[in-house]
């Protein structure tokens, strides 16, 4: 069937094409310009598997594309990193000839930054089968790649979460591997990839709690996800020990209503939630506001996790 425009119904459709075409180039600017909102994502993609360690950069349509043409007469594995800049939109594919930085049946279960700008994240094997799975390892994504064994966890836990603090350390949050409590506070050992509890810090038995954020004033933040993935913003204070809740997430007055992939705090103290609604994709970063839990879109990014670039 065939539809016909009139002249002024066209003379709409491209003034509309050419407002929201000026607000991407607004946003993509006001990002360029501030600095404390250096964004990096990270997420997986199936990969051409290579006898060289690879790092290239492309943008993300040249990606797909690439895959896509690819894809007929290669052998492909899901076992490259993709890192994102959220200001350029640029790329950057990660291949290791030496050890895969991710199989098939591993998952991406924390992501961050050191305060010497390594970036580094945690991956996690998921049981398919009654043998003994691959133990959890950190992974710094440097030249050359360092990967480190996790000791200190039971068969049924995960690490996640990562945060690099200001003070240099590396800490995050260990679970059950379904999600479920209790969740516990570690330290890692940046050397031996050894857990250690932070006692200072307790959560409650029975809450679901995930990511973490530290402020540049040392404040740090995380989330607390309800049976129905209501999420609360929390802040840890090492001083009273118990969490203290500030406000439920919401946005545009609705209850944020499916837990967080992550929370950064940028270099300015702004408080950065990123993750989608139920039912809804791609996934956006959002402004959060500290004392109300209101939550302001500030752009889509299609990655998985993200943490905050440090020079």
């Amino acid at each position: 069937m065939n539809y016909k425009l009139s002249r002024r119904q066209f003379g709409q459709l491209a003034l509309a094409g050419t407002v929201l075409s000026g607000l991407s180039y607004l946003t993509k600017k006001a990002l360029a310009e501030t600095p404390s909102l250096n964004i990096v994502g990270i997420g997986s993609s199936p990969m051409v598997t290579t006898d060289q360690t690879a790092i290239t950069e492309v943008n993300t349509t040249e990606l797909v594309e690439n895959t896509a043409l690819n894809s007929v007469s290669t052998d492909i594995k899901p076992v490259g990193l993709v890192l994102q800049s959220l200001v350029t939109g640029k790329a950057q594919v990660l291949t290791d000839k030496s050890t895969p930085l991710l199989e098939p049946n591993e998952i991406l279960s924390g992501f961050t930054s050191l305060s010497d700008g390594t970036l580094v994240v945690a991956i996690t094997p998921v049981a398919i089968t009654r043998r003994e799975a691959t133990p959890t390892r950190i992974t710094f994504l440097g030249t050359p790649v360092k990967t480190l064994i996790v000791s200190g966890l039971k068969p049924n836990q995960q690490l996640g979460s990562l945060l690099g603090t200001n003070d240099g350390r590396l800490i995050g949050l260990v679970g059950k591997k379904n999600g479920t409590p209790p969740v516990r506070l570690v330290d890692i050992n940046l050397q031996t990839g050894e857990i250690s509890s932070i006692s200072k810090v307790k959560f409650l038995n029975d809450e679901r709690v995930s990511n973490l954020a530290e402020c540049p004033d040392g404040i740090l933040y995380t989330s607390v996800v309800g049976a129905y993935g209501d999420t609360t913003l929390v802040q840890l204070d090492s001083n009273q020990k118990k969490p203290i809740r500030l406000g439920q997430l919401k946005v545009n007055g609705q209850a944020w209503n499916n837990g967080l992939q992550s929370l950064v705090c940028s270099a300015t103290g702004q408080l950065l939630a990123f993750g989608a609604m139920r039912y809804e994709t791609p996934n956006a970063v959002y402004i959060v506001d500290k004392n109300s839990g209101n939550m302001t879109r500030l752009q889509d990014f299609d990655t998985t996790q993200i943490t905050r670039a440090r020079a």
